[in-house]
C-alpha cells in the first residue's frame, strides 16, 4: 500500500491513502540506517494481522527541506506583508534562492493588503513580477479570493512559509475545514507569535495538499556551500552574458548584471541581498575550518 505522510508526531506517523489515515511506526532498519521518514514522503504501508500498520520503504523525495524538515514539495507559498510585521525583502529573497535551488516553484503571496497602500504594493509588484514570478494580493479577512487561489493548488503539495504573523495560519483557515490556532501580533517585536506547534499536511481534495509548517523569520542558509553557485538562485543572474564565464557579478570587469543595475533593469534591492549573501555564505566557508 502506498500513501503520504501528512503528520508526525515524535516515532509515531500518521499516513494517508485515500480516505484512510493510519497511525503507523517505521520498521527498526531505518533507524539503522540513520533514515527518518518526513513528513511530506510519500511510504510503503504494510499493515499486520493485529491491524498494525508500518513503514518500510520511503519511495524517492523530489526534494527535502531541513527546517521545517519536510520533502516532495511541488510549490512554496512565501508569505509576505508590508506592514504588520514589516517587510523583510533579505529574507524573501533568501526564501526565493531556496526555493530556487531546490527547483520548487514560488507564488508570493502579499497577505493583509488592507493594512497598507497600493502604491507600496506595486513597488514588490514590480520588483518580482517581471522576473516572473507570480504574485498574488490576499486580505484574509474580507473578500478572500478563494477562487483565484484554488486552481494554484490543484494537484500539487504546497508549502505554506514566511516570518510569524503574515497570515499564514488565517489563510489556511480559510482553505480547509480545521481551526488552526492563530496567535496576535507581539507589539515589542512587530512579529506574529509562533503559533503552528508541529508540522502538518492537509488534503485540499483527493490530489491537492497543502503543508502547515511552523513560522519562523529566517533560516539557516546552508543548502549551497560554495558561493561562487549563489548566482544561479537569482533569476536575473542565471543566463548573464558577461566577459568571463565564472563571473559572480560583483568585482568583474564587463558583467553584464551590473550593467543591467546601472539601466535599471535589475533591482537595487535585489542585487543588494544578492551581494550581503555571497558574503555570508564566503565568510561561513572561510571560517569553516
Amino acid at each position: 500500500m502506498i500513501g503520504k505522510i501528512i503528520k508526525s508526531q515524535k516515532d509515531l506517523y500518521f499516513v494517508k491513502n485515500k480516505d484512510e489515515i493510519y497511525m503507523s511506526k517505521a520498521r527498526g532498519n531505518f533507524r539503522i540506517r540513520g533514515i527518518k521518514p518526513l513528513v511530506g514522503d510519500n511510504v510503503k504501508l504494510e499493515l499486520t494481522e493485529d491491524n498494525r500498520a508500518y513503514i518500510t520503504q520511503i519511495l524517492d523525495r523530489e526534494n527535502e527541506i531541513k527546517r521545517p524538515n519536510i520533502a516532495n514539495i511541488d510549490q512554496m507559498l512565501v508569505f509576505v506583508t508590508i506592514n504588520d510585521p514589516p517587510l523583510n525583502l533579505f529574507n524573501l529573497d533568501k526564501y526565493l534562492a531556496m526555493c530556487e535551488h531546490e527547483n520548487i516553484e514560488v507564488v508570493i503571496i502579499m497577505s493583509k493588503i488592507d493594512l497598507t497602500t497600493d502604491d507600496k504594493i506595486d513597488q514588490i509588484v514590480d520588483i518580482y513580477e517581471p522576473l516572473s514570478y507570480r504574485i498574488v494580493s490576499i486580505d484574509n479577512y474580507n473578500n478572500f479570493p478563494i477562487d483565484e487561489i484554488i486552481p494554484i493548488l490543484k494537484g500539487k503539495t504546497s508549502a505554506v512559509s514566511g516570518a510569524s504573523g503574515v497570515g499564514k495560519s488565517t489563510f489556511l483557515n480559510n482553505l480547509v475545514e480545521k481551526n488552526i490556532e492563530i496567535g496576535e501580533i507581539s507589539q515589542k517585536s512587530k512579529r506574529g507569535k509562533n503559533t503552528t506547534r508541529h508540522t502538518e499536511i492537509f488534503a485540499i481534495d483527493e490530489d491537492s495538499f497543502i503543508f502547515d509548517t511552523p513560522g519562523f523569520d529566517s533560516f539557516d542558509f546552508d543548502f549551497i556551500d560554495d558561493e561562487n553557485l549563489l548566482k544561479y538562485t537569482f533569476r536575473e543572474m542565471k543566463n548573464a552574458n558577461c566577459k568571463f564565464k565564472n563571473c559572480n557579478h560583483i568585482n568583474e570587469p564587463n558583467c553584464q548584471v551590473k550593467e543591467d543595475l546601472e539601466k535599471g533593469q535589475i533591482s537595487q534591492t535585489r542585487y543588494d541581498n544578492y551581494k550581503m549573501l555571497f558574503n555570508q555564505l564566503k565568510e561561513r566557508r572561510e571560517n569553516k575550518w
